[in-house]
């Protein structure tokens, strides 16, 4: 991708549309912005722009048509699958800036927010009005909305009948790769009485933009379903023996429908690697319920503790509660215990738990043998799903054994798409097997081809 104008030009254009303090280009704040929380390494852009109204991204995505300076976006920069510039010349469009509740309609069960707000931040706000959202990432503190929109995020929230942030979108409004601005649901027709209905008007385009990972467009505004607050919530935890068992009492409690907001599947040999002073584990599920009332709370509990303590150990409240509790912490509790964290978060079937864990067993075995790293997993129920999160660890100060973590990073991601797992959060580590999926990743060319004709969105992410 040629650069039409010298770069000390184009920080001045840039400059131009959203003011010099918004406009970043010291070496140590470039640097920042070739990281996200992932060990893969991205290009140094030439800048950073951070935009505050929907008009100065228009500006910046015109600018770059008429430059041909490629664009990423990003917001929180907490992702873990190297969202990252990966061309170089690249501008990064930091969206933080833009972080409003601009409505909340609750004759729609609906608020309209911008990407960069925090899922801490719009919970705080929705909580005044008796509101909440639907799902949120484990990071829900420093994880914007618009970041886990994109990136077909999941965590807290999802059970029975949501598996993933997209599932909780009613509609976005999206600056296009040239320059124009898409409404999608409801209100792309401008006399619509505000967001109430996603599938309106053919096409979901709405659908299209998620998961995209900006390679087709910058997301501005988000219209999320909102519920009032649960009237009860209740916490079981259980020990297993056997990952069957634990896997079978998932899958029952899931097909009985009770009402998991988070099934959490902690596997014995990945909490002996993080907790060996209090090893021998057991495989761990931790369930969090909730329901309208206390009277509904506790028949649906009693019936989850029937189904799940089946061939399990009820181990109480106790463990769940306080995974809830520290939700948006808990990761950071444990998940850096080993060291630093290379992630693969995967999905696999909810009825074949056991079958997936036992593979996943036998590379991390095979890892640590070949490399020296230890590999660890975690999994929690998302619909007819299990996100599963397979981290490798290893120290980020030896150059060695980063480089080995990398190494490993990618013989595991090769090795379990070809078992049929299916990864969501792709960024650039998935580019380079985007080809196994055929058709269907020929397809998503010919629209990032029709969509992006210059290529400035987020080259080389998704393989595009």
């Amino acid at each position: 991708m040629t650069l039409s104008m010298p770069i000390n030009e184009k920080i001045k254009a840039l400059r131009d549309i959203v003011g010099p303090e918004n406009v970043m280009d010291s070496l140590p704040a470039l640097l920042i912005y070739a990281r996200d929380a992932s060990p893969m390494r991205g290009k140094i852009p030439i800048a950073v722009v951070r935009p505050g109204s929907i008009e100065e991204v228009q500006e910046i995505v015109r600018w770059a048509n008429e430059t041909k300076t490629p664009l990423y976006p990003r917001s929180g920069g907490t992702s873990l699958w190297g969202a990252v510039p990966l061309v170089d010349g690249s501008v990064v469009v930091d969206m933080t800036r833009m972080k409003r509740v601009i409505e909340i309609n609750e004759k729609n069960l609906c608020c309209i927010v911008e990407p960069g707000i925090t899922f801490g931040e719009l919970e705080a706000i929705l909580a005044r009005h008796g509101f909440r959202f639907l799902v949120s990432p484990e990071n829900g503190i420093g994880g914007t909305v618009g970041g886990n929109f994109i990136s077909h995020g999941t965590g807290w929230g999802c059970g029975p009948y949501i598996s993933n942030q997209g599932d909780c979108v009613l509609g976005c409004k999206v600056v296009l790769p040239t320059g124009e601005v898409v409404t999608t649901g409801t209100m792309a027709n401008p006399k619509a009485h505000g967001h109430f209905y996603r599938y309106a008007f053919a096409n979901d385009l709405t659908g299209l933009f998620c998961g995209s990972e900006g390679t087709l467009g910058i997301v501005v505004e988000l219209a999320l379903k909102i519920e009032e607050m649960p009237g009860a919530m209740g916490f079981a935890a259980f020990g297993y023996d056997d990952i069957e068992d634990a896997g079978e009492a998932i899958y029952r409690v899931r097909r009985a429908r009770i009402p998991t907001i988070y099934a959490y599947l902690s596997p014995s040999w990945t909490m002996n690697m993080l907790f060996p002073e209090k090893a021998p584990w057991q495989h761990v599920v931790k369930f969090v319920i909730e329901a309208n009332t206390k009277e509904i709370l506790d028949i649906e509990l009693n019936r989850l503790i029937e189904i799940a303590g089946r061939k399990g150990t009820y181990l109480g409240a106790e463990l769940a509660e306080e995974t809830w509790r520290e939700r948006y912490r808990w990761v950071g509790l444990f998940g850096y215990k080993l060291g630093m964290r290379a992630v693969l978060p995967v999905h696999i079937p909810i009825g074949e738990i056991a079958v997936y864990f036992k593979k996943i067993e036998e590379i991390a075995s095979e890892v640590k043998e070949k490399y020296g790293l230890r590999v660890g997993a975690g999994s929690f129920m998302c619909d007819r799903s299990m996100v599963v999160v397979v981290v490798t660890y290893f120290d980020p100060s030896n150059m060695r054994e980063a480089e080995n973590a990398l190494r490993a990073w990618n013989e595991i991601k090769s090795r379990i798409i070809d078992l049929g797992i299916c990864p969501y959060r792709m960024g650039g580590l998935w580019a380079d097997q985007m080809h196994k999926l055929g058709t269907y990743y020929e397809l998503l060319k010919k629209l990032k081809k029709a969509l992006d004709p210059n290529n400035i969105m987020a080259p080389g992410i998704l393989g595009l």
